[in-house]
């Protein structure tokens, strides 16, 4: 996606792109840290826990344990339910004012690119990982689609903040489908209204559903500032300023 944004960029660099590239690389390791530190805490391993102890909803149907694990049909609708969770779970994060202030330091990016999709708040990521790992207990939901789901958020994340432009023919048929880099674009921007609608991360279905989709900013114009109104510079200069940044008056 980095190589892509330098062959087809929809906007220009950041000034310092080295300094915004480090700086979203940096949050991503601390995240991965924090994570490191409570590994019960990963989905991943609570699925595996589930299913040596046949916890969850799942488990209480008239199907085996043997048939869910290796269902597909099974494994995609769970996929696809984790995907529902984490666009409602995206969507409250803007509603609540303490949940705000740690996704608002992935907002303040007033540069996205490929990298932003590591820049949330490690407090943050912890408590996405909680969420996750709390459907998985109850539902029981099978490893292998808690893994693919990972993936595939992981992997369209870092599509969809890209600084990259599709074909309009492209665009148009993919977003159909999946969160395109211009759909998602409009969820970052300045303005608040725009800034709630295209909250979603992999399918964009929910969006249209739920009637939050967006087709383009309210501005009507392509060049629409990115960001967080509410911060300055100071707030978002650095890696430090970064962590600290939900947690000041």
């Amino acid at each position: 996606m980095t190589l892509l944004e330098m062959a087809i960029p929809a906007r220009d660099p950041p000034p310092k792109p080295i300094a915004h590239f480090m700086n979203n690389i940096g949050l991503g390791f601390i995240g991965a840290a924090v994570l490191r530190m409570a590994p019960a805490l990963l989905a991943a391993q609570t699925a595996i826990l589930a299913e040596a102890n046949q916890w969850g909803l799942l488990y209480l149907t008239e199907y085996n344990s043997q048939y869910l694990t290796n269902s597909w049909i099974i494994i995609a609708l769970m996929v696809i339910f984790f995907d529902f969770a984490i666009y409602w779970q995206h969507r409250y994060f803007h509603r609540n004012k303490l949940l705000w202030r740690l996704h608002r330091v992935h907002h303040s990016d007033t540069a996205l690119r490929a990298s932003s999709a590591l820049r949330f708040h490690p407090v943050e990521i912890f408590i996405s990982m909680l969420f996750k790992s709390t459907l998985v207990l109850a539902l029981g939901i099978p490893f292998i689609a808690v893994v693919i789901f990972e993936v595939l958020l992981n992997a369209c994340a870092i599509f969809n903040h890209a600084n990259i432009r599709l074909p309009k023919r492209i665009e148009k048929y993919t977003r159909a489908l999946i969160v395109t880099p211009s759909m998602h674009r409009v969820h970052h921007s300045k303005v608040i209204s725009d800034s709630c609608s295209n909250f979603g991360f992999c399918l964009s279905i929910w969006d249209r559903l739920f009637e939050s989709f967006r087709e383009k900013s309210i501005t009507q114009h392509t060049d629409y500032p990115l960001g967080v109104k509410e911060l300055g510079d100071q707030e978002t200069k650095s890696l430090l300023s970064l962590v600290k940044q939900p947690f000041k008056a």
